[in-house]
């Protein structure tokens, strides 16, 4: 019993110490076994694998089964020659069969499907997705015509269809043309006159504008003329402008009317009379033109302020036509000049008394005072045996009386149409 014991006891401490040495890395194992997850290291561009960071670069750790499936193998340095991996990796199942799939061809596309186009101009068109080279077609070139390079010119109004074409794939676009015109390119107007223009051939939206509005206006193509000038009204549709020309014409002058047609005027005189039109407005849009037809007589001027005609006359008996032309019509007034006439005529002796032989200068007075410079004293005797006259001449207000014989006479003085009478008495 004893035997078997102590038997039994070195079997034991053989297997404890086979068992120790073994865990304890005491007893070699063979080099070439590695557990498939032992942890590796590796480089992103290596094509080995190792146990630390071997030589220069950049190492991360990494599963075995990782380095492995990544197609390493062992650094010889680190695991030395016959290294096996234990176990080993399963192989990687057979990768299935790439199925042969034709690559997917994007449909052929068409930046545009419709176009609306005024005669003479141009659209362009793009394909994409072409397969190859592109052809262009036009099923109307009278119409619409295009390029090899996908440029449409509008001919003519109608309708035609675009094709673009790229191998078996085409695309169409429908173009329209339309051809507008104005009903009227030039128009003549008078103040505040209306006139519809219209933009023919053309049914979508139209926009209207003026160069002006102080000229003319429009709304709907309806131009109202406002005032004399010239002003474009212009229709825009679909990029495209068609201008007509307005004119508003200056009111038509029917007739110029004066305050007067005649007038008496004193020397150095100045008067207005008003001037009328028919109608009212056209003297504000016309230049009026005066003239005289003796300026040595009387003169005139227009005054725009007040809208009359200022006559200035002249220092000079007579008459002149002052005529002032506006509009194309004509008004005339009859000027008279005359000196003011003599209200009032005084002598400075009523009587007088004298002797055969014997003189006295007697003086007269007029209302108005500056008479004399305008009118001719005339004096006359009515008995000259017994007393003569002579006056001073012109300009001159007195006279001297002659006594002759004894007798009486009447000494008269006409002057301006006024008569003085002075009664002389001789006494021998």
């Amino acid at each position: 019993m004893e035997k078997l014991r102590r038997k039994f006891t070195l079997k034991f401490f053989v297997w404890a110490a086979v068992l120790f040495f073994t865990a304890g890395g005491a007893i070699p194992v063979n080099p070439g076994i590695v557990k498939a997850e032992e942890t590796v290291y590796v480089t992103p561009t290596g094509s080995k694998y190792h146990t630390h960071k071997c030589g220069n670069g950049t190492y991360t750790p990494t599963p075995l089964s990782n380095a492995l499936a990544r197609g390493l193998t062992p650094c010889s340095k680190c695991f030395g020659d016959g290294y096996t991996s234990s176990p080993a990796p399963a192989p990687s199942p057979a990768p299935a069969p790439i199925e042969n799939i034709p690559p997917q061809i994007k449909p052929l596309t068409l930046n545009k499907t419709f176009i609306l186009l005024i005669r003479g101009q141009t659209s362009k068109l793009r394909v994409g997705n072409a397969s190859g080279s592109v052809s262009w077609n036009s099923s109307k070139t009278s119409v619409a015509s295009i390029s090899s390079s996908g440029k449409i010119t509008a001919k003519k109004k109608g309708s035609a269809v675009i094709t673009a074409s790229s191998g078996s794939a085409s695309k169409t676009c429908r173009v329209t043309v339309e051809d507008p015109k104005l009903n009227v390119k030039k128009l003549s107007l008078n103040m505040k006159q209306s006139k519809k223009l219209k933009l023919a051939g053309c049914k979508h939206a139209i926009k209207w504008s003026t160069s002006n509005s102080n000229i003319a206006r429009v709304k709907k193509g309806t131009i109202t003329a406002k005032n004399p000038g010239s002003a474009k009204i212009t229709a825009s549709v679909h990029g495209k402008k068609f201008v007509c020309k307005v004119t508003v014409k200056k009111p038509i002058v029917q007739k110029i009317i004066l305050e007067t047609n005649s007038l008496q005027m004193n020397y150095g005189q100045e008067q207005e009379i008003t001037i009328r039109t028919v109608p009212a407005n056209a003297v504000d849009y016309y230049l009026p033109i005066v003239k005289s037809s003796d300026l040595s007589i009387a003169g005139a001027s227009f005054n725009d302020f007040y809208n009359t005609l200022l006559l200035e006359s002249k220092y000079k008996t007579g008459n002149a036509v002052i005529t002032i032309s506006l509009g194309g019509k004509t008004a005339e007034c009859q000027v008279k000049v005359a000196p003011e006439p003599v209200k009032s005529l005084t002598l400075s002796n009523s009587e007088i008394t004298l002797a055969p032989g014997e003189n006295k200068t007697v003086y007269f007075s007029t209302d108005p005072y500056d008479s004399i410079d305008y009118y001719d004293a005339v004096w006359t005797t009515s008995n000259p045996s017994a007393a003569t006259v002579e006056g001073g001449g012109k300009g001159s207000a007195y006279a001297n009386i002659q006594a002759m014989e004894a007798g009486e006479a009447d000494i008269t003085l006409v002057f301006g149409g006024q008569t003085a009478l002075c009664h002389v008495t001789v006494q021998p």
